[in-house]
């Protein structure tokens, strides 16, 4: 029997892994391709010898003549292409996961069922969970199934991958929101629900962000036999690592998938025993050269299922297991004390007239709820004794909009800093020319380190609030939109750090999050105006490079505002440590589509910030700002 195969998307998991496997295998022939891109398509094609190409997996299930699709794709694009897929009759080897939501994992097995009864044959979709067909992992069945190691009590298990190692052709892994819980943990829990039953709890997720995405992540659940799963997943290391340990009452069995597919241990009663299946030393270049040995198992036994219609020992339940297990930890993930209120933004081009701009956004958040006599405390972004090319300082034309509007309201308005090792508030006020505009707009100053305090005691730290901010009957915060070294990002929440009047603030910073969050929910801000006209992209909160942005963005809550700011820079707000926190305990929105943006749209003012990280482009403009800074003197 021949196996006609039509492979939809042409990147890196399609030409390292199915590909190859796929023509080395005597009974399949790969006859299509389709890839939306048409230079990958053309060279992928060329490279594998393939005659036909598809500018869309549509085209190819009306045009081709295959009898079996493998999907290759991004997974926000599974489902579409299965669902076709089926409905042309066509069999489906899937990679993971086979969708993105329990509803289209669900719809596929409907169509799959309604398609079945009407071909009245049997017709195969199984999701590539590849590593199931591992020698070592299918040794360590047997041996559990013998009672090798007594009754299971606990699984632990690490899946971490280098995103070098994949060298992809686009960043979908980075994109996504769950960054490598989504990319690597699903590997982990396909092989426990093999051995233990669907994930039936989660109660512990602690993801770590790197580099401005969740580079790896910590979880704790338990499975539908009883066990307890414990797993860790991410991208670090310079090799790929996919180990398993299974403990009994009476042993345990350890494991790496990758490293070593051939080998496990098997400890019981205290005796260490070692199980070789071959391949010693020529496995551990198998993890280089990409010929896992579960690669061709897999393929094989798709081959088996197509043509002696057989059950496949990755069923579609299995897949949907999976999609409902990576739902309830990102539910976890992303689980928050709930909040009455729907968080407004307004995104607004500054143009010529930044004046014009400030007050239209005020007025489309509503106004200004202040009373006459009020106390109006003002804070805009002053941390440094210079602004180079506008970059670092709250613009003087958002803050003199602000206390103008602000004073029809009150005559009761004070403009306050806190000093920092960049100078006195006072010597970075008048050096900046923001204390020109005070005394234009007839306010008052305060440096808050001069002010009475109280202390509050966060994280093991006495954080000294002074008390002219906490009587204040409206707080106006005005940051600037910059990137920032210790939470990526210095904008509304980062700039309340500011207010706090601890003589050696940077010891705050070992515990900058927590601190951050508390501050936030202390201090309920009436009114944040960001000046994102030049933004700040790089080394910040100092020595980064412009961002030409032209915007004003406003809200109400620090939380939406900085979330908000995140999208526009292209960052995704969950690898950001204080905003996570903080709308994990009830405060303010993180997700887009839970937020009223109002005015321009983000994908209209999108801009993808550089992080501030070590890259040569970043230290040479950090060098570049520096020796601007200098020659200033």
């Amino acid at each position: 029997m021949v196996i006609n195969v039509g492979v939809v998307g042409c990147g890196r998991i399609a030409t390292l892994v199915h590909l190859p496997h796929l023509q080395k295998i005597k009974g399949f022939e790969i006859v299509a391709l389709a890839d939306i891109h048409p230079p990958n398509l053309k060279k992928v094609a060329e490279k594998f010898g393939i005659n036909e190409r598809y500018p869309s997996h549509k085209d190819m299930l009306r045009q081709a003549d295959i009898d079996a699709v493998v999907i290759c794709t991004p997974p926000k694009h599974h489902f579409q292409i299965a669902l076709d897929a089926i409905q042309h009759g066509k069999h489906v080897l899937c990679e993971k996961p086979m969708t993105t939501s329990i509803e289209e994992a669900l719809a596929i097995k409907k169509a799959l069922t309604k398609k079945q009864k009407e071909a009245q044959h049997s017709l195969i979709f199984m999701p590539a969970h590849n590593f199931i067909f591992t020698p070592c992992f299918t040794e360590a069945q047997k041996l559990i199934h013998n009672d090798a190691i007594g009754e299971i009590h606990k699984i632990h298990g690490r899946a971490f991958s280098n995103l070098r190692f994949y060298n992809p052709k686009t960043d979908f892994r980075v994109q996504a929101k769950g960054g490598a819980i989504e990319d690597q943990l699903p590997h982990l829990l396909y092989l426990y629900n093999e051995l233990g039953g669907s994930l039936e709890g989660v109660s512990c997720v602690e993801p770590h962000s790197k580099g401005g995405v969740i580079n790896d992540v910590y979880v704790e659940g338990r499975l539908a036999r009883g066990f307890e799963a414990n797993m860790s997943a991410g991208w670090a290391g310079l090799l790929p690592t996919l180990k398993l340990g299974v403990i009994g009452e009476t042993g345990e069995i350890t494991m790496d998938l990758l490293r070593t597919p051939y080998k496990l241990t098997a400890i019981k009663n205290g005796e260490v025993k070692t199980l070789n299946m071959g391949r010693k030393i020529r496995q551990y270049l198998d993890v280089l050269r990409f010929r896992h040995p579960s690669y061709e198992r897999e393929h094989l036994h798709f081959f088996d299922c197509v043509e002696n219609e057989k059950e496949p020992q990755v069923s579609i339940d299995d897949g949907i297991e999976l999609v409902k297990a990576m739902s309830e930890v990102m539910t976890h993930f992303e689980a928050r004390k709930p909040i009455s209120k729907t968080e407004r933004v307004v995104v607004l081009r500054a143009g010529g007239d930044v004046n014009e701009t400030v007050q239209k956004s005020i007025d489309m958040l509503g106004g200004l709820s202040i009373k006459k006599n009020d106390l109006v405390v003002v804070k805009p972004n002053v941390c440094y004794p210079k602004n180079i090319e506008n970059m670092i300082v709250t613009d003087a034309r958002v803050l003199e909009t602000v206390l103008n509007v602000v004073k029809r309201k009150t005559k009761n308005v004070i403009v306050v800093e806190s000093d920092s090792h960049s100078g006195t508030a006072e010597k970075r006020m008048i050096s900046t020319g923001t204390m020109d505009i005070v005394k234009k707009c007839d306010v008052n100053f305060l440096n808050l380190n001069k002010d009475d305090i109280e202390e509050h005691e966060v994280a093991g730290f006495a954080l000294e609030v002074p008390k002219t901010v906490l009587k204040a009957d409206f707080l106006v915060n005005l940051p600037k939109l910059k990137t920032n070294d210790f939470v990526y990002i210095s904008v509304a929440m980062k700039n309340m750090f500011g207010v706090l009047a601890n003589k050696k603030r940077s010891k705050l910073h070992k515990s900058l999050a927590e601190v951050l969050v508390y501050i936030n929910r202390l201090l309920h801000q009436d009114l944040i105006v960001v000046d994102g006209i030049v933004g700040m992209e790089g080394m910040g909160p100092i020595r980064g490079s412009p961002v030409q942005l032209g915007l004003i963005i406003s809200g109400l809550d620090p939380v939406t505002v900085d979330a908000v700011c995140c999208h526009i820079m292209g960052i995704n707000p969950y690898v950001v440590e204080p905003l996570w926190k903080a709308y994990k305990a009830g405060v303010g929105e993180i997700g887009i589509k839970h937020i009223q943006v109002i005015g321009e749209t983000i994908d209209n003012v999108k801009t993808k910030f550089r992080l501030p990280s070590l890259s040569p482009q970043n230290i040479f403009t950090a060098l570049k700002t520096s020796l601007k800074v200098y020659f200033e003197r």
